[in-house]
């Protein structure tokens, strides 16, 4: 028995290692209660209509149908951070070992380095400001659609399985379509190209796709709640939960047009946004350098038929766009895009696509070459706080301590 369990210490220790390192960093950055411009949602569901945002209510309200308490609300995102952790933990290690004794190994273990450094960690999902947002349910829909495609071998049930997650996961917030879309395009397109694929895959994939985008539609554009007035529904959850209940997040969210709420909530900060949106970018130079020689290396060794899935891999991060342009929480969007990068390229190194391999291999010659580069790199980004929901906290330090020295001197 003792030698099972040191086996399968073995076996599984990088899964193990990083779920620990993990779970260190959200015990000591742990904030006190979930952030109150979400909280309310945790108290909403279906019975107040058909509408993107109440499943996660939904479900809360099956284990407490009469009132839910805040510690209780607590617990589930706490749990549910957990959860995350351990299915990222499990992928991350899965493609560690599938790599091992690879070329590819090494050069794979920097870019999860980076990614789990990065203002973009898993660890931005429980920032203050971040702290109970939807975004980490999107996201354990979407490790679990990767889950699935590494332990079922059918593609007919994979590309169900990663259909049925992209529509729970557009129940839980439509924002899933510009956020984390990415990585399952990423599974399908693995589906439907692999050796096993016919035509008909690839038809379903596409009706999945489209099934998808329906869904969004109807949620941004058609759904509603039964409610006739903000004060209303505040007194409603009121009485549902003694979590806190932002009035302006639920005005904003069924009571006002898309017009005024893009006024008030976009329009008038979009400069701030840009300014230190550049800013950002700035501070995220290296990874800038580490994804561009990456896509770079698997583009050029791609072959020649193959070339447009990668493209098309490229061009699924164009969703994140709209993201920009309609809301104000550029941190979060910053954050998902960093987690879809790093994920997508794990996941198809996990599948053992050649082009990828050769370029993670390219990554580790650099790093031999150039390890104190690399070094440097990850203590850049290492040293920068995670994102919180609007934006990096660097950013606007780091502009305004510019501005000094250029006062200073000018």
């Amino acid at each position: 028995m003792i030698n099972k369990i040191k086996h399968m210490i073995h076996t599984f220790r990088r899964e193990i290692l990083i779920f620990l390192l993990l779970f260190f960093s959200l015990l000591c950055r742990l904030p006190e209660e979930l952030h109150g411009w979400n909280s309310a949602w945790y108290a909403m569901d279906y019975s107040l209509g058909f509408d993107s945002r109440l499943f996660i209510g939904s479900v809360l309200r099956l284990f407490y149908p009469d009132f839910l308490p805040a510690g209780a609300a607590y617990t589930f995102v706490l749990l549910s951070l957990i959860l995350l952790l351990f299915m990222l933990s499990c992928i991350l290690g899965y493609a560690l070992r599938q790599a091992e004794g690879s070329g590819a190994e090494k050069g794979l273990l920097v870019l999860i380095a980076f990614y789990l450094l990065c203002p973009g960690s898993p660890s931005y999902l429980w920032t203050s400001e971040n702290m109970g947002r939807f975004d980490m349910y999107l996201l354990i829909m979407a490790l679990a659609a990767v889950i699935c495609c590494i332990l079922i071998k059918s593609v007919w049930l994979q590309l169900v399985l990663i259909t049925l997650a992209g529509l729970i996961a557009l129940s839980i917030h439509q924002a899933f379509m510009f956020l984390f879309f990415p990585l399952l395009f990423t599974l399908y397109m693995a589906a439907i190209t692999g050796k096993h694929a016919k035509t008909s895959h690839i038809l379903f994939a596409f009706i999945g796709i489209a099934g998808m985008g329906a869904a969004f539609l109807y949620f941004q554009l058609f759904s509603h709640i039964q409610v006739s007035s903000c004060g209303e529904l505040v007194s409603l959850l009121s009485a549902r939960t003694d979590l806190p209940i932002n009035e302006v997040a639920l005005n904003y969210e069924y009571f006002t047009t898309t017009a005024q709420s893009s006024s008030e909530l976009v329009f008038n900060q979009l400069g701030e946004r840009i300014r230190y949106g550049f800013v950002t970018v700035l501070l995220l130079s290296p990874l800038a350098v580490l994804y561009g020689f990456l896509w770079k290396r698997i583009c050029h060794g791609a072959e020649q038929k193959a070339k447009p899935v990668y493209i098309l891999l490229l061009l699924s991060h164009l969703c994140f766009v709209p993201a920009f342009l309609m809301a104000i929480d550029w941190g979060r969007w910053f954050g998902a895009f960093l987690t879809m990068q790093a994920l997508q390229i794990v996941i198809l190194a996990a599948k053992k696509d050649a082009a990828v391999l050769s370029a993670l291999s390219s990554l580790e010659s650099a790093f031999r070459k150039h390890p104190f580069l690399f070094l440097a790199g990850a203590v850049w980004v290492g040293t920068l706080q995670k994102f919180q929901a609007t934006l990096l906290p660097d950013a606007p330090v780091f502009f305004a301590s510019l501005y000094r020295l250029y006062r200073l001197f000018f």
